[in-house]
């Protein structure tokens, strides 16, 4: 069952195109790794599901349900959420640590 599906999401910031049409779909329980250069438009993606950003053109659904119009409040209630990577977690090791 698919649980977030994603249909031709385009974003652009000006004249800068960032996201060209992007289609995924996770299913429940799958577990997924974004990969790509900087600049690939990842964090881009990422904000655009959590509605950070929204979306020029496309299609967000979530358990069958269009999301496209909510928050990102209203996403994150729904279990839609993102962790930033945050390197000053942790002090810094040297490898023999």
């Amino acid at each position: 069952m698919t649980l977030l599906s994603l249909h031709g999401i385009r974003k652009s910031f000006g004249a800068v195109d960032v996201l060209h049409g992007v289609d995924l779909s996770v299913a429940a329980g799958e577990v997924v790794g974004l990969v790509g250069d900087n600049g690939a438009g990842k964090s881009t993606l990422m904000k655009t599901i959590t509605g950070i950003y929204r979306a020029d053109t496309g299609s967000i659904e979530f358990d069958g349900k269009d999301i496209l119009a909510l928050d990102p409040g209203q996403r994150r209630r729904l279990g839609i959420e993102m962790i930033y990577q945050d390197l000053s977690l942790a002090k810094q090791q040297d490898v023999a640590s």
